[in-house]
């Protein structure tokens, strides 16, 4: 197994104490529920989405440009990035929490409160 069958790197990288590096862009282009290798730091952005991943552990610790994992499966955010230079974007995660539930819920109660507000003028 060889970090290219399931990533694509435009980049160099290099293997530090378990970690991949990345000096570039990293790319998942297999379909997994958990990321096979594991990342120190990547410059520039980290993108898995679309995917299978059940859980972010082996992301990088930072990323310089975008970290994108929507449409996965997560169910925590637990293992993302703790510093990221772009945008976080985790869009269609967190369907069976219930974080996400209650978000839904405060949505749909703010559009409600939106068109009352609206209706009163």
């Amino acid at each position: 197994m060889i970090i290219e069958d399931y990533f694509r790197i435009h980049g160099d990288y290099e293997l530090k104490d378990g970690l991949y590096n990345v000096d570039g862009h990293v790319e998942l282009i297999e379909f997994v529920d958990k990321l096979p290798f594991k990342f120190g730091n990547v410059s520039g952005g980290f993108e898995c989405s679309y995917n299978y991943l059940t859980s972010l552990e082996g992301c990088p610790k930072s990323v310089g440009g975008d970290f994108l994992c929507s449409r996965n499966k997560l169910t925590s955010l637990e293992g993302a990035p703790k510093q990221v230079g772009g945008d976080f974007l985790c869009d269609d995660n967190l369907r069976n929490t219930k974080e996400y539930r209650q978000h839904k819920i405060m949505e749909k109660e703010y559009r409600q409160y939106l068109i009352m507000k609206k209706l009163r003028k």
